[in-house]
């Protein structure tokens, strides 16, 4: 394996790890706390904006080394349509799109409702995107473990 492709699949792995256990913070710990009112509307705007930055990041990051393994290890975007490993890696893709929408939708929501000083509307307004959220990176995490393991 060539010194970029372990660049891609440290940069791939990390990245993806660190962005859905980001979210999964936010929704285990500081929803329920912001539901107790026992953050401040500041702390949650921060909150947001980090989630934000990692769901952004990502849109940039997780394509080009997921295209560039892609390319490397299954010989182009014709090697997913082979199963189960093809067709797990276009679920993953497909859950990575849906949690860099639901993390946008649920950082909208706390963004505002924290610039209104409303503290409990944005964890109650945001808590189901980011539950949803946080269930696709698990899972996509699942997948990107599996994938990692060598082919039966």
């Amino acid at each position: 394996m060539s010194i970029t492709t372990t660049v891609a699949y440290a940069l791939h792995t990390v990245f993806a790890g660190v962005w859905t256990g980001a979210v999964v913070f936010t929704t285990w710990k500081l929803l329920p706390l912001a539901a107790d009112s026992d953050l401040s509307p500041a702390v949650l705007r921060g909150a947001a904006g980090g989630l934000s930055v990692f769901s952004r990041t990502s849109a940039v990051v997780l394509p080009a080394t997921g295209l560039w393994m892609i390319w490397t290890q299954y010989g182009g975007l014709s090697g997913l349509t082979v199963p189960p490993r093809g067709h797990a890696v276009l679920t993953m893709v497909v859950l990575w799109l849906l949690m860099t929408g639901m993390t946008e939708a649920g950082a909208a929501r706390i963004r505002e409702a924290a610039d209104a000083g409303k503290v409990r509307t944005a964890a109650r307004e945001s808590g189901r995107f980011l539950k949803a959220a946080s269930a696709a990176g698990v899972v996509t995490l699942l997948l990107g473990g599996y994938l990692a393991a060598p082919p039966l």
